[in-house]
């Protein structure tokens, strides 16, 4: 989109908005064409304003509302961190976690994840039934489990389905763990062939992991690797489960593009695994630099020695929700069959699944969102079997974006410490928007073919849930590939170096792509495990992003609307100061969603928690009631809006700024004076897809947190004459659903 320009601009539903300027001083609006769906809407809407208000509409009055100087905020109530619900008593039920299969279960070893809210497992205790295993991957603040792997056996008389009943017991002595003799003493062979490139294990190769990932009595797993051939590059990779029974499952895949390492590029070849004696995967594959690609196909997402389990999780969604680590969705009285049928049921090595096409266009896309389309399927279907392989579908395909910079020195994602002023080399690995560094430090650029183009601005949380899901390690690491591409892609000096801030105001982020990558960030940090080194990296990260945002706006005497510095004046030079709040309200829900994970050190919740709190002013101050300091809710999901009253405007702190929404209110001719449940104006008031949706996530999150005026906000949406149509809608289209808890 070209900003500033008299050419015409998308919506975010992918219509061209038409340039005209009003009359006079009036500031450059823009206006839906003919065919868009809104117009005749629109034309009735001003008919009706010009027969009542004069002026009233779109346009937007440069003068109007006047220049106030920075305004003199009151303090800052911090919102207080929710207080886990205290743990349930020793022995009884957290959580039911149910297998299902379409052939007896009878004697199946499983391994799956679950999500656990803050202090329903402490430190000290374990989820038991029988003799399962229970490993803590990832520990919230206070100690407690926040993710954990589940493994063991299903009896001997299950059938099709077997529901796990976890309970909070004592932690105890336990059998000795799998090891990596059990594992030799499988027998097990397996190859990964690409061409004439070949890597192979068996009997002692299996003695050398890349790493242990999990040790337990039921089930271990390790990371193996191997070169192939001579190839600087190209890498076989193996995540393997052992059980104590003497299962073996494999996640094998390869990988092409180091960090630094010279000459990456395209590699085509025929792929090839096998594991035992049978080939279990064979395609021709051409990967592009900095790809990966899961060695599995159609609707088989692992191997297993021997005959092949095919078991699917069922976790309860409301729990799950429950544990804050992904938002509350409004969850339908049925499953939607439109829904259902957008959700991919094959696997592709590096095929597009639901990613869009071309990552960065205008207009609503399913990816878009705190979680995208599949995941929040998964939610509101209450784990409906098609939707859980839609999330693993995704969380494999996540592979054919060029985001994995692996650091040969560690055989890891790199941190962001080692290399505070490295920048990635963007182009060539289908990153937009990439930065420059200060120091002429870039990774090498690559050769070939070019991935799948990757948009910070617009880019979906990728593996966070399949790794919620299942447990397997690789979908942990797609997360934090991502997060740290995002790092890695910008200037050195707008990150402040190893720092990583996430500008809003810079405009290869813009404000929406700050909100996606601090969303990516906060989750990356929430899967990974508190003995990865990667974790104390991320978290500082975090807290440095925390430590910014509250210097400079809460504790800073700025503006009283809450709204961060946007990328662009979508004025240009004219009066006054106007972006696109919907943007600012993704960026609200960002922050609200990072809350509830607590990856910031405890040291910097109180000053996450003023600065949400003086956030959450632009999403409640724009769904007031009546009054001469209001903006009345009906008008609050606009496109664009005013933000400062002048396009000279010092985001410093200086301003000038507006010294309430009443007068941005009046700036744009709006009534102060709203009737009680009138309905939603403007921005698809009942659509899933448009300016509301966008907004109620940040006035949810604003809601949970206690942020003074938004349970009110929250009730004059609910009780709009026509928000039941929007909330409908919501059954079809569920990605913007998000509801207080």
């Amino acid at each position: 989109m070209a900003f500033g320009k008299t050419t015409g601009r998308s919506d975010r539903s992918g219509y061209d908005m038409e340039p005209f300027r009003g009359k006079g001083n009036m500031a450059r609006c823009y206006r839906f064409p003919p065919s868009h769906p809104e117009y005749g809407a629109t034309v009735q809407r001003r008919r009706f304003i010009s027969g009542s208000v004069a002026g009233l509409g779109w346009a937007l009055a440069s003068g109007c509302g006047g220049g106030a100087p920075a305004a003199t905020l009151p303090p800052d109530t911090p919102t207080p961190t929710p207080t886990p619900e205290p743990p349930p008593p020793q022995g009884a039920e957290v959580v039911r976690l149910s297998l299902a299969s379409g052939e007896t279960l009878a004697g199946v070893p499983f391994t799956y994840a679950q999500a656990l809210r803050a202090g329903d497992l402490p430190a000290g205790y374990t989820l038991g039934e029988d003799e399962l295993q229970c490993v803590v991957r990832s520990r919230w603040p206070d100690g407690s489990a926040r993710i954990v792997v589940l493994s063991g056996y299903c009896p001997s008389q299950t059938g099709l389905e077997r529901t796990l009943t976890l309970q909070r017991k004592p932690m105890t002595a336990t059998a000795p763990p799998v090891t990596l003799a059990d594992l030799r003493q499988t027998g097990a062979v397996a190859s990964i062939e690409y061409g004439t490139l070949v890597a192979r294990w068996q009997g002692d190769d299996w003695s050398t992991p890349s790493r242990v990932l999990i040790e337990g009595h039921w089930m271990s797993a390790w990371r193996f690797r191997q070169p192939l051939g001579s190839d600087p590059h190209l890498v076989a990779w193996m995540e393997v489960r052992c059980y104590r029974g003497g299962d073996v499952e494999v996640l094998p895949w390869l990988e092409n593009g180091y960090l630094l390492r010279a000459s990456p590029g395209e590699r085509s070849a025929n792929a090839r695994f096998t594991l035992g004696s049978q080939v279990r995967f064979e395609q021709a594959l051409r990967i592009a630099n900095h790809q990966r690609a899961v060695l599995c196909g159609l609707t088989r997402y692992s191997h297993w020695l021997g005959v092949h389990r095919d078991v699917r999780p069922r976790h309860d969604a409301e729990y799950l929700m429950a544990t804050r680590l992904v938002p509350r969705y409004r969850i339908p009285l049925s499953v939607s069959a439109r829904l259902l049928s957008r959700m991919p049921e094959q696997y592709v090595p590096l095929g597009p699944a639901g990613f869009p096409t071309g990552m960065g266009a205008a207009g609503y896309h399913p990816s878009i969102g705190l979680l995208p389309e599949w995941d929040v399927a998964y939610l509101v279907s209450k784990a409906h079997a098609r939707t859980y392989d839609a999330v693993v579908i995704h969380g494999l395909c996540a592979g054919r974006y060029g985001t994995h910079f692996r650091d040969e020195s560690t055989q890891a994602p790199a941190l962001p410490s080692a290399y505070p002023a490295l920048v990635l080399h963007g182009a060539s690995a289908g990153l937009t928007s990439a930065g420059a560094s200060s120091r002429n430090q870039y990774t090498p650029a690559a050769t070939g073919s070019v991935p799948p183009a990757f948009a910070t601005s617009h880019h979906p949380s990728i593996g966070y849930m399949a790794y919620l899901l299942t447990g397997w390690h690789y979908f942990a690491e797609e997360v934090q590939f991502v997060a740290l591409a995002n790092h890695f892609k910008q200037t050195d000096t707008t990150r402040d170096g190893a720092r990583g801030l996430l500008l809003s105001q810079a405009g290869a982020n813009t404000t929406r792509g700050a909100a996606w990558a601090m969303r990516t960030l906060a989750q990356a940090a929430a899967v990974t495990p508190p003995d990865d080194p990667l974790h104390a990296e991320l978290t500082a990260v975090i807290d440095a992003n925390v430590d910014h945002h509250h210097e400079r706006y809460a504790r800073a005497n700025h503006n009283a609307l809450g709204l961060v510095q946007p990328y662009s004046n979508y004025n240009g030079t004219q009066d006054p100061w106007t972006s696109a709040s919907w943007m600012d309200d993704f960026f609200t829900a960002a922050w609200g969603y990072l809350k509830d994970l607590q990856v910031c050190s405890p040291a910097r919740t109180p000053a996450l928690d003023a600065f949400l709190a003086w956030k959450y002013r632009s999403v409640v101050g724009r769904l007031g009631g009546s009054g001469t300091a209001s903006f009345g809710y009906p008008w609050a999901a606009q496109y664009t809006l005013p933000y400062a009253p002048s396009a000279r405007a010092d985001w410093s702190g200086a301003g000038p700024w507006y010294a309430h929404w009443g007068e941005v209110a009046r700036a744009m001719q709006l009534p102060t004076e709203v009737a009680s449940s009138a309905p939603l104006d403007s921005g698809y008031p009942t659509s899933a897809t448009g300016y509301w949706g966008n907004l109620l996530p940040a006035l949810a999150y604003a809601v949970d947190h206690g942020a003074e005026g938004a349970a009110a906000a929250w009730q004059r949406v609910q009780s709009a004459a026509n928000f039941a149509q929007q909330a409908a809608a919501y059954a079809d289209d569920p990605v913007w659903g998000v509801m207080p808890r």
